[in-house]
């Protein structure tokens, strides 16, 4: 065991077997001498003196409460090389003070937030596939929530995710989104977008409305499948922000924001950051922040031995607490949205922040309306680049092609929310540009086959025996809902007196026939076109061309007919008399 750390750039050298001091006292055991416990484990106790009591120099004597490192190494008997080690820390904590009301001090109030997040289970062709991995990884999550229902936390769960795991054919899945519902009561659920997203990166292209989108849906599925309604008033920024997306954030009364360090502007402290700071712009909105601390959150990253990396968070937090202790003062552990939840690590922290005398678990709520703010004022720096450029063009242009369909379904079609979700979808922070694009392209192919499915009469040819009559225009309705179309007919050799186009509704799985009356401007064969467009008349399916035959005569026809065939009555009758007079002059002797 080594002295007591005094700040945390000890404690983190300390992870690295980098302790700079010799050690309090060295304990050696061979594993004979050592009990395993019901699970296989050797415990080894180090013996500590009751300050209160006698001395003994068999046990420590630990003059102030802290964290104290201690280093485990296992050799070969003997004094032979080393076989492992681990670095943990004892956390050194005399009875507290904290409970009785006449104290003065507090525990280090600590906001765990714990994301629920996975891959999209929504496919490019609209299907949905549950991604099992990340599931079963997000049923460990829940269950370790369920099983420390008294722990406040934070909870950021991705709204597709959730709507992905309560829709899921695994059993399980579903089960984890009734049992996360039903735990919520103490805990914060934070305001999200259907997708991760970057609003800077939105607003950048000129998709504020992707923005809003991303932000409507999002809280509709969360107060669907959660029954829950988030507070958009505290956000978890992810992805950079600029002052002109402070400024539409004040716009919707968010003015609580949870920041990255490497988003503000450097400051030289000298204790790590536990209270609230105003973040400074130059349009007058100084929002209330905190710093998402980067030391704890880089406890999250793979490990082989999770409960050790528990141990080592709790010491980190201890850490902090020692660097002022009594202080009302409070952080905000921000686990990575890609981290894998791992029950052992979870079970082992939630027990330790349950039960330590100078650690309180905390919700973001309860540390802006707590802990006293400093005077700091921060402001935003120029943060790390962001990868995977979104495509303006591409979403701009699904928007326009899924805007210009929605007139043909009814105004509360699922379609149109499934429609919506593969946009939102193809905007994740989290895909490669690559499957952004394919769900682009799926969102085309499910607006082209439900086209397909609006069947035009085939080319045929259409016999009119008068001057007016109808013409019969049938449209096949193969879909599984109503169609609202206008249906326009045109011909230069026909007139329409009733109207050439026409809003008809499709029934489903129906044909429909529609007759237009017409007059016709001549006889014989001439095109006729049907097309199909929206009722807005921004979508237009291919057309169809029809042949419309004329047999009926026109009145001067008529006349001339008449005249001609008179013409032609008295040119034989003439005829006729010639020939009856040259025949009689030939009878006549002479």
């Amino acid at each position: 065991m080594y002295p007591r750390l005094r700040n945390r750039s000890e404690y983190a050298r300390s992870l690295d077997d980098k302790i700079g001091r010799g050690p309090l006292r060295t304990i050696s055991s061979t594993l004979d001498q050592l009990a395993p416990d019901s699970g296989g484990a050797f415990l080894v106790r180090i013996p500590v003196r009751d300050p209160a009591g006698p001395a003994d120099s068999g046990r420590l004597n630990l003059s102030l409460p802290g964290v104290y490192p201690v280093q485990v190494e296992l050799r070969q008997a003997g004094g032979g090389e080393t076989l492992d080690r681990f670095t943990t820390h004892l956390l050194y904590t005399p009875p507290s003070p904290f409970s009785q009301p006449s104290a003065p001090g507090a525990p280090l109030q600590v906001a765990w937030v714990l994301p629920l997040s996975a891959p999209p289970a929504l496919q490019p062709d609209g299907t949905r596939s549950p991604p099992a991995p990340a599931y079963d990884a997000a049923q460990e999550l829940v269950r370790a929530i369920d099983g420390h229902p008294a722990v406040p936390l934070v909870l950021a769960p991705t709204p597709e995710t959730i709507e992905g795991l309560g829709a899921s054919p695994r059993e399980g899945d579903r089960a984890a989104v009734t049992t996360l519902a039903r735990d919520l009561g103490g805990r914060q659920v934070l305001d999200a977008t259907y997708e991760p997203v970057s609003l800077k990166a939105l607003g950048d292209a000129g998709l504020e409305g992707e923005g809003v989108a991303q932000e409507d849906l999002g809280r509709r599925t969360l107060s669907a499948t959660l029954r829950v309604r988030p507070d958009p008033r505290t956000l978890v920024v992810d992805g950079r922000l600029d002052e002109v997306n402070l400024t539409r954030l004040a716009e919707r009364q968010t003015d609580r924001l949870v920041m990255p360090d490497a988003d503000l502007a450097p400051v030289q402290l000298r204790l790590t950051p536990a209270s609230p700071f105003r973040l400074d712009n130059r349009q007058l909105t100084r929002p209330e922040a905190l710093v998402a601390d980067p030391g704890l959150a880089a406890h999250f990253g793979p490990t082989a031995d999770p409960v050790l990396a528990a141990h080592q968070l709790l010491a980190d937090l201890a850490t902090i607490y020692y660097d002022n202790p009594g202080l009302v003062r409070g952080v905000v552990a921000l686990t990575p949205r890609t981290w894998q939840p791992s029950r052992e690590l979870l079970d082992a922290a939630l027990d330790g922040l349950g039960s330590s005398p100078i650690l309180s678990p905390a919700t973001l709520d309860t540390l802006f309306d707590t802990v006293p703010a400093s005077t700091l004022v921060r402001r935003l720096g120029p943060g790390p680049a962001e990868g995977g450029a979104l495509s303006a063009a591409a979403v701009r242009s699904a928007r326009d092609r899924l805007d210009a369909f929605a007139p043909i379904l009814d105004a509360n079609s699922p379609l149109l929310d499934a429609y919506q979700e593969l946009i939102l979808v193809s905007e994740s922070a989290d895909l490669r540009p690559r499957q952004r694009a394919a769900y682009v392209t799926g969102l085309d192919r499910q607006i082209d086959h439900q086209l397909a499915l609006v069947k035009l009469p085939s080319r045929h040819t259409i016999t009119l025996t008068a001057r007016t009559g109808e013409i019969p225009v049938t449209i096949d309705n193969g879909a599984d809902h109503s169609i609202h179309v206008v249906v326009q007919v045109e011909s230069d050799k026909l007139e329409f007196p009733a109207g050439a186009a026409r809003r008809i509704d499709l029934t489903p799985h129906r044909s429909t026939t529609e007759r237009f009356r017409v007059r016709a401007r001549a006889t014989g064969a001439f095109p006729l076109r049907v097309s199909v467009a929206s009722p807005d008349g921004k979508l237009v399916l291919r057309p169809s061309h029809l042949t419309v035959r004329s047999t009926a005569a026109s009145g001067v026809g008529v006349v001339l007919s008449a005249a001609a065939g008179f013409v032609l009555l008295t040119w034989w009758a003439r005829q006729l008399l010639r020939g009856r007079r040259a025949r009689n002059r030939r009878l006549v002797p002479a």
